[in-house]
């Protein structure tokens, strides 16, 4: 007699168990198609102030001087700003372009002397704002647990107890705008648990 190969797997039917993959894969675009202004930054998207009376206006070049400006990602042609995550807070930096280190340089737009890098502001510890700033050091401050982060060495932990560098991510100049041109660097906020 022959032993009939069992159709469950886990207590679940294989087509149950098909399902599911497939819906935990495809759940995070399900989310972005229902609430579009959670999705990352695209390339194309237009930076604009985060907060503020210029809240959703475009940033441009001559904004961003000794200190960092909040931003989000906007398509523009929709005017959809990308705000409904601490994952697409931006902040822009100004830096002498002499100062930046080699992976520094790689995601840093040029103009003249200076140039300007954009990280993500959820800190990699826990994910909390950085919105700090430590102007004589050029370092981003998370305000949470003290984390602080080189902006000149790619947003490197000079300071715990975050772990790991904030993310950049790729931008262009365009008509004095700051434009989006790829992805983060690497994840974007703390590993998950």
């Amino acid at each position: 007699m022959v032993a009939k190969r069992s159709a469950t797997f886990s207590g679940f039917s294989r087509r149950r168990t098909i399902v599911a993959i497939g819906s935990a894969t495809l759940a995070p675009w399900a989310a972005a198609a229902r609430r579009p202004n959670r999705l990352k930054p695209q390339p194309g998207d237009i930076l604009v102030h985060a907060f503020g009376e210029a809240a959703g206006k475009p940033i441009g070049i001559a904004e961003v001087s000794a200190e960092p400006a909040a931003a989000f990602p906007m398509e523009p042609a929709t005017k959809l700003v990308r705000d409904g995550s601490l994952h697409n807070q931006l902040t822009l930096v100004r830096i002498l372009h002499s100062a930046l280190s080699a992976k520094a340089a790689r995601f840093a737009v040029v103009d003249g002397d200076h140039a300007f890098l954009a990280f993500s502001a959820a800190c990699t510890h826990t994910g909390c704002e950085v919105n700090g700033w430590n102007a004589e050091a050029k370092r981003m401050v998370c305000p949470c647990h003290g984390s602080e982060f080189d902006v000149a060495d790619a947003a490197k932990v000079v300071n715990g107890p975050a772990q790991k560098p904030l993310a950049m991510l790729e931008v262009a100049i365009h008509e004095g705008l700051f434009q989006v041109t790829g992805g983060f660097s690497r994840r974007v906020g703390p590993e998950p648990l």
